[in-house]
């Protein structure tokens, strides 16, 4: 059977480290069970924080390397290059968008519940319903990697000192720029639970 390493060790319980990405890499063998790398099912895998009980409020750095924005492609290689990026960052969108709407879900149901009199409060129904909001807010920056000089769609097994490097001082650089303008720190929406904040090459992009 064909597995994602990242889904066994959340189902399983087993600490795994791949770098079992096809087809460079052969898959893990773990028991009677094959693993490919966790980054086919989701390379951000921030539901591991959005899911957690009891919530919390956080502010969670996502870092994508995989960026759905860019320029036209005009070579086969820079189509190569965009098709990996956006089939590797879509799915992080999508789980974010639907993390958006259901914390704003919980924050009605909390405002609703707390216009209710203290006698419907108090009833079964009532108790039994509240328990789906909360007041909780979580902002999420989503770091999108810049398109460095000379990156192709090849960067994914770029495993060169040089390749590196380039990639590090890049992250660190941007990661600063952002947390100086720090987003999450700025007035929003008190009906959202949940605000998105995206940033690329250390500039942020939009805020919703």
């Amino acid at each position: 059977m064909m597995r994602d390493v990242a889904q066994c060790a959340v189902i399983d319980g087993i600490a795994a480290v791949s770098g079992a990405l096809p087809p460079s890499f052969p898959p893990v063998r773990i028991g009677d069970d094959l693993f490919w790398d966790g980054g086919i099912l989701s390379n951000t895998p921030v539901e591991a924080i959005f899911d957690e009980n009891p919530r919390k409020n956080f502010v969670i750095f996502a870092v994508d390397i995989w960026n759905p924005m860019g320029s036209e492609p005009q070579t086969m290689g820079q189509v190569a290059n965009r098709q990996k990026e956006l089939q590797y960052s879509s799915r992080a969108v999508a789980y974010i968008m639907r993390q958006k709407q259901i914390h704003r879900l919980r924050h009605i149901i909390a405002e609703l519940c707390a216009r209710l009199s203290d006698t419907e409060r108090k009833s079964d129904a009532i108790r039994e319903w509240s328990r789906y909001g909360c007041l909780t807010r979580m902002h999420v920056v989503r770091l999108l990697a810049p398109q460095l000089a000379g990156e192709d769609h090849t960067k994914d097994i770029d495993f060169s000192a040089a390749g590196i490097r380039a990639r590090w001082n890049a992250g660190l650089e941007n990661t600063r720029a952002i947390l100086q303008q720090a987003p999450w720190l700025e007035d929003s929406d008190p009906i959202e639970g949940f605000i998105l904040h995206e940033a690329h090459s250390g500039k942020m992009v939009s805020t919703r």
